[in-house]
Protein backbone atom coordinates (compact mmCIF):
# COMPACT_ATOMS: atom_id res chain seq x y z
CA UNK A 1 0.00 0.00 0.00
CA UNK A 2 2.60 2.69 1.19
CA UNK A 3 4.50 1.61 -2.38
CA UNK A 4 2.00 2.29 -4.64
CA UNK A 5 1.00 5.60 -2.53
CA UNK A 6 4.76 6.87 -3.19
CA UNK A 7 4.80 5.83 -7.08
CA UNK A 8 1.33 7.59 -7.63
CA UNK A 9 2.89 10.42 -5.87
CA UNK A 10 6.74 10.12 -7.55
CA UNK A 11 4.92 9.40 -10.98
CA UNK A 12 1.65 10.85 -11.30
CA UNK A 13 3.35 14.86 -11.29
CA UNK A 14 5.82 13.87 -13.38
CA UNK A 15 3.19 12.20 -16.05
CA UNK A 16 1.63 15.82 -16.02
CA UNK A 17 4.52 17.35 -16.54
CA UNK A 18 6.09 15.35 -19.45
CA UNK A 19 2.40 15.28 -21.28
CA UNK A 20 2.32 18.65 -21.07
CA UNK A 21 5.77 19.34 -22.06
CA UNK A 22 5.74 17.52 -25.03
CA UNK A 23 2.90 19.30 -26.65
CA UNK A 24 4.63 22.88 -26.18
CA UNK A 25 7.95 23.87 -27.91
CA UNK A 26 11.68 23.47 -26.53
CA UNK A 27 11.87 25.55 -23.55
CA UNK A 28 14.95 28.74 -24.04
CA UNK A 29 13.66 31.89 -22.46
CA UNK A 30 15.47 33.61 -20.13
CA UNK A 31 14.83 33.44 -16.56
CA UNK A 32 11.49 33.78 -14.85
CA UNK A 33 10.75 37.29 -13.02
CA UNK A 34 8.83 35.53 -10.50
CA UNK A 35 11.22 32.69 -9.27
CA UNK A 36 14.60 33.28 -8.99
CA UNK A 37 16.78 30.25 -8.25
CA UNK A 38 19.69 32.53 -7.56
CA UNK A 39 22.07 31.23 -5.30
CA UNK A 40 23.97 27.50 -3.46
CA UNK A 41 21.46 25.13 -3.40
CA UNK A 42 22.82 21.64 -1.56
CA UNK A 43 20.78 18.12 -0.80
CA UNK A 44 20.97 14.56 -1.34
CA UNK A 45 19.75 12.65 -4.65
CA UNK A 46 19.21 8.96 -4.33
CA UNK A 47 16.25 7.06 -6.29
CA UNK A 48 12.87 7.44 -7.14
CA UNK A 49 11.21 6.36 -3.41
CA UNK A 50 14.42 5.76 -1.39
CA UNK A 51 14.78 9.46 0.43
CA UNK A 52 15.67 7.20 3.57
CA UNK A 53 17.76 4.94 1.88
CA UNK A 54 21.32 6.36 3.59
CA UNK A 55 23.01 3.32 3.17
CA UNK A 56 23.43 3.06 -0.67
CA UNK A 57 26.23 5.69 -0.90
CA UNK A 58 28.46 7.56 1.35
CA UNK A 59 29.69 11.12 0.15
CA UNK A 60 27.96 10.56 -2.96
CA UNK A 61 25.07 11.34 -2.06
CA UNK A 62 25.35 15.32 -1.85
CA UNK A 63 25.10 17.32 -4.35
CA UNK A 64 25.74 21.33 -3.89
CA UNK A 65 25.27 23.37 -7.02
CA UNK A 66 25.56 27.55 -7.25
CA UNK A 67 22.86 28.51 -9.55
CA UNK A 68 23.38 31.87 -11.80
CA UNK A 69 21.81 33.05 -15.18
CA UNK A 70 23.18 31.62 -18.62
CA UNK A 71 21.92 32.23 -21.80
CA UNK A 72 18.79 29.72 -21.68
CA UNK A 73 17.70 30.05 -18.50
CA UNK A 74 19.52 29.00 -14.91
CA UNK A 75 23.01 26.96 -15.16
CA UNK A 76 24.41 25.05 -11.69
CA UNK A 77 28.02 24.95 -11.20
CA UNK A 78 29.04 22.23 -9.45
CA UNK A 79 30.74 23.05 -5.93
CA UNK A 80 32.95 20.55 -4.69
CA UNK A 81 34.03 19.11 -1.02
CA UNK A 82 36.78 21.83 -0.64
CA UNK A 83 34.54 24.69 -1.56
CA UNK A 84 35.91 25.58 -5.09
CA UNK A 85 34.16 25.98 -8.31
CA UNK A 86 33.48 22.83 -10.68
CA UNK A 87 31.94 22.61 -13.94
CA UNK A 88 28.36 23.45 -14.75
CA UNK A 89 26.98 20.42 -14.03
CA UNK A 90 23.08 21.50 -14.85
CA UNK A 91 21.57 23.74 -17.24
CA UNK A 92 18.07 24.34 -16.82
CA UNK A 93 15.07 26.56 -19.21
CA UNK A 94 11.44 27.58 -17.74
CA UNK A 95 9.28 24.91 -18.66
CA UNK A 96 6.72 27.11 -20.43
CA UNK A 97 4.68 24.76 -21.81
CA UNK A 98 3.56 23.93 -17.97
CA UNK A 99 4.25 27.20 -16.24
CA UNK A 100 2.32 30.33 -15.70
CA UNK A 101 4.36 32.76 -14.12
CA UNK A 102 7.55 30.25 -13.19
CA UNK A 103 8.78 27.22 -10.98
CA UNK A 104 9.24 24.51 -12.91
CA UNK A 105 11.95 23.53 -15.36
CA UNK A 106 13.33 21.17 -17.76
CA UNK A 107 16.78 20.72 -18.55
CA UNK A 108 19.86 18.44 -17.82
CA UNK A 109 22.13 17.24 -15.42
CA UNK A 110 25.80 15.89 -15.71
CA UNK A 111 26.86 14.20 -12.40
CA UNK A 112 30.17 13.24 -13.84
CA UNK A 113 32.80 13.36 -16.71
CA UNK A 114 31.82 10.65 -19.17
CA UNK A 115 28.64 9.50 -18.07
CA UNK A 116 25.42 9.92 -19.56
CA UNK A 117 23.63 13.11 -18.23
CA UNK A 118 20.63 13.12 -17.25
CA UNK A 119 17.19 14.51 -18.46
CA UNK A 120 15.49 16.12 -15.74
CA UNK A 121 12.51 18.27 -14.58
CA UNK A 122 12.82 20.13 -11.68
CA UNK A 123 10.42 22.74 -9.92
CA UNK A 124 10.39 25.05 -7.38
CA UNK A 125 8.69 24.95 -4.13
CA UNK A 126 8.60 27.04 -0.97
CA UNK A 127 7.51 25.33 2.30
CA UNK A 128 7.16 27.85 5.47
CA UNK A 129 9.72 30.34 3.91
CA UNK A 130 12.47 27.43 3.22
CA UNK A 131 12.77 27.32 -0.66
CA UNK A 132 13.06 23.84 -1.49
CA UNK A 133 14.12 22.71 -5.74
CA UNK A 134 12.72 19.16 -6.81
CA UNK A 135 14.42 17.02 -9.25
CA UNK A 136 12.94 13.83 -10.96
CA UNK A 137 15.20 12.32 -14.10
CA UNK A 138 16.32 9.78 -15.86
CA UNK A 139 19.13 9.17 -18.29
CA UNK A 140 17.99 9.46 -22.26
CA UNK A 141 17.00 12.04 -24.18
CA UNK A 142 13.96 12.46 -22.01
CA UNK A 143 12.42 11.90 -19.23
CA UNK A 144 10.60 8.65 -19.38
CA UNK A 145 9.93 7.05 -16.02
CA UNK A 146 8.40 3.10 -16.90
CA UNK A 147 11.79 2.34 -18.50
CA UNK A 148 14.91 0.52 -17.70
CA UNK A 149 17.52 3.09 -16.64
CA UNK A 150 18.93 4.82 -13.89
CA UNK A 151 16.50 6.96 -12.30
CA UNK A 152 17.63 9.97 -9.73
CA UNK A 153 15.89 12.08 -7.39
CA UNK A 154 16.99 15.06 -5.40
CA UNK A 155 15.40 17.48 -3.22
CA UNK A 156 17.41 20.61 -2.94
CA UNK A 157 17.90 22.99 -0.50
CA UNK A 158 18.44 27.15 -0.71
CA UNK A 159 21.68 27.62 1.79
CA UNK A 160 22.70 31.12 0.52
CA UNK A 161 24.10 33.00 -2.62
CA UNK A 162 26.21 31.96 -4.93
CA UNK A 163 29.92 32.59 -5.05
CA UNK A 164 30.21 30.48 -8.31
CA UNK A 165 30.40 32.47 -11.66
CA UNK A 166 30.43 31.02 -14.95
CA UNK A 167 33.64 32.94 -15.40
CA UNK A 168 34.61 30.21 -12.19
CA UNK A 169 33.51 27.40 -14.35
CA UNK A 170 35.99 24.47 -14.87
CA UNK A 171 34.32 23.94 -18.30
Amino acid sequence: MLASVMAGAIIAPSFVGSAAAETGSEATSAPSATVSLAGRWSGKRHGYGRSEAESDCSNGCALTYDFVACKDGWCGIAVKDDKTCGAIGVRLAANSAVTNGGGTYKGQLMLAKDTAPYSVEAWYSSDEGAAKLHFLGDTGPELRIMRRSFPFEAELARTGDATCTLEKATS
